[in-house]
């Protein structure tokens, strides 16, 4: 589940992956060789390629000879330096056709060269860049008294016109490939880091939420293991298709890699997200599987900060979805210390109620902290969308969330104290359950439309948090013995 590692089993559709960039470059290259290719005998034909600033970057030796110019007093200037004003007014009505989508362009010029009046056939057509915009504009330039080639010209003019309008069709095809996983239809890593500057950009100069969920198949290992990975890659797709049949228009799947995958949801808040994980995840828990039949996942959200880098943001969306299986797998998480987000427009007085982790709280048991931390975060998370007029459904989940963490945390301090020693554990153990069934009164209430918000932030600021988290959880910390950090559980006692 490492950020930037990947498992052997990956190695095969990554470096599929990577053929498919080569294959889309090699196009590319195959472009500047194209008049080389079709017209194998040039040595009397002019060719040209210009950037599209009008400079000409290219020249072969019968351009030369056709302008009785060196390639020096050639390459570097426009045709405006080369050419009477209305030759060269010519030439950039044609660039402009090409520069808008043209798929070919000619003009019938008439020069005097060297004294000598002179009609040329010039054509053009656009060498395109890797995603299909124009590079540079290439031209053949023919004399019109050579008779004798004209019509292989035309032919060859021809042929390039039906060869750059299915360039243009393979570079969108290829530019596909190349951006999506094969096996799932997926975007892959490379199509996500494309998206991912332009959301982020956003988020910033337009204060857009932009929220993301990680999701990781449960015990996939032992699908491949026990059935091959024929029938493992059978899930994953008809994975990959469920997850995509449930997103929104805006929303994008991507596989991170093995059995995980990442949701990109723009103008998304946390607890909007929050709701389509919980949808996600009940929508894989009830379909049905080739041959292993029921599959379940694990899912980790977070919103990222104005602030954040995406390296950031990942590893605290990955963090949650560590917690999703740490605490038994098919469940939902969300990121700890996100920021409180308020929209525009929404109740400002959500910014002003919030519960503040201090250090001064730790008790030297990684465990404990880190649920401590994620039960605040719960609490911050679920204040904000009741305050900014979140609607019902996505409060709901929230709650819902608070409460199943608020449970696994209470199970697993208590097998933490009583394995301690502690000779309190039992009194202990009963205010969980006085707390838990407290919690699950008020969200009955919720629902009913009876409870009022006083009374829920009573609940969270002064019962779960400063008289059970921050007092009566202090009475064991001294019976703690943490191996990472043996001497912080006597130090935090001492804390005020």
């Amino acid at each position: 589940m490492g950020q930037f590692g990947l498992e052997h089993q990956e190695e095969q559709e990554i470096d599929q992956n990577n053929m498919n960039d080569t294959a889309a470059n090699e196009q590319v290259i195959r472009v500047s060789g194209l008049l080389s290719l079709l017209m194998p005998q040039t040595s009397g034909v002019a060719i040209g390629v210009k950037g599209l600033d009008g400079r000409y970057q290219v020249v072969n030796g019968a351009m030369e000879t056709l302008l009785g110019k060196s390639t020096e007093q050639i390459v570097g200037v426009t045709d405006a330096d080369l050419f009477p004003p209305e030759v060269a007014a010519q030439l950039q009505h044609s660039d402009q056709q090409i520069a808008t989508g043209a798929a070919a362009a000619s003009n019938e010029i008439d020069l005097t060269l060297q004294g000598a009046p002179l009609r040329c056939l010039w054509l053009k057509f656009p060498v395109l860049n890797a995603d299909g915009s124009i590079l540079s504009i290439a031209a053949v330039i023919i004399d019109n008294t050579r008779r004798e080639q004209m019509t292989q010209m035309q032919q060859s003019v021809r042929s390039l016109q039906q060869s750059n309008q299915e360039l243009q069709k393979t570079l969108v095809e290829m530019d596909l490939l190349a951006s999506t996983d094969r096996l799932t239809g997926a975007w892959n890593r490379r199509r996500l880091e494309e998206v991912l500057g332009n959301e982020m950009d956003r988020l910033r100069r337009y204060d857009h939420p932009l929220s993301l969920l990680v999701i990781d198949i449960d015990f996939f290992k032992k699908v491949n293991d026990d059935h091959g990975h024929g029938v493992g890659d059978q899930v994953l797709a008809q994975m990959a298709a469920l997850i995509q049949s449930a997103l929104r228009a805006t929303d994008s799947l991507t596989r991170w890699g093995g059995e995980e995958f990442v949701v990109l949801s723009p103008n998304t808040t946390l607890s909007t997200v929050a709701q389509l994980a919980e949808r996600l995840r009940q929508q894989v828990a009830e379909a049905e599987f080739p041959v292993v039949k029921t599959i379940t996942i694990s899912l980790g959200g977070a919103e990222c900060g104005r602030e954040e880098t995406w390296e950031q943001w990942f590893t605290r969306a990955d963090a949650a979805l560590y917690r999703a299986k740490a605490g038994g797998r098919n469940q939902v998480q969300l990121a700890p210390e996100t920021p409180a987000r308020i929209d525009v427009g929404e109740n400002v007085a959500a910014s002003f109620i919030s519960l503040s982790w201090h250090t001064a709280y730790q008790c030297g048991n990684s465990l404990i902290d880190e649920q401590h931390r994620a039960l605040f975060s719960d609490s911050n998370q679920l204040l904000t969308a009741i305050l900014s007029g979140r609607p019902k459904d996505e409060v709901a989940v929230l709650i819902d969330i608070l409460i199943r963490d608020v449970a696994q945390h209470f199970e697993a301090e208590e097998a933490i104290f009583f394995d301690a020693g502690y000779p309190g554990a039992r009194e202990h153990a009963a205010i969980h359950h006085q707390l838990t069934a407290k919690a699950a009164e008020m969200a009955g209430r919720f629902q009913d439309g009876t409870l009022a918000i006083g009374e829920l932030f009573q609940f969270l600021a002064s019962d779960l948090v400063a008289r059970h988290m921050l007092k009566a959880d202090r009475q064991f910390f001294p019976f703690l013995q943490d191996q990472e950090h043996p001497v912080k559980a006597t130090e935090a006692v001492s804390r005020p």
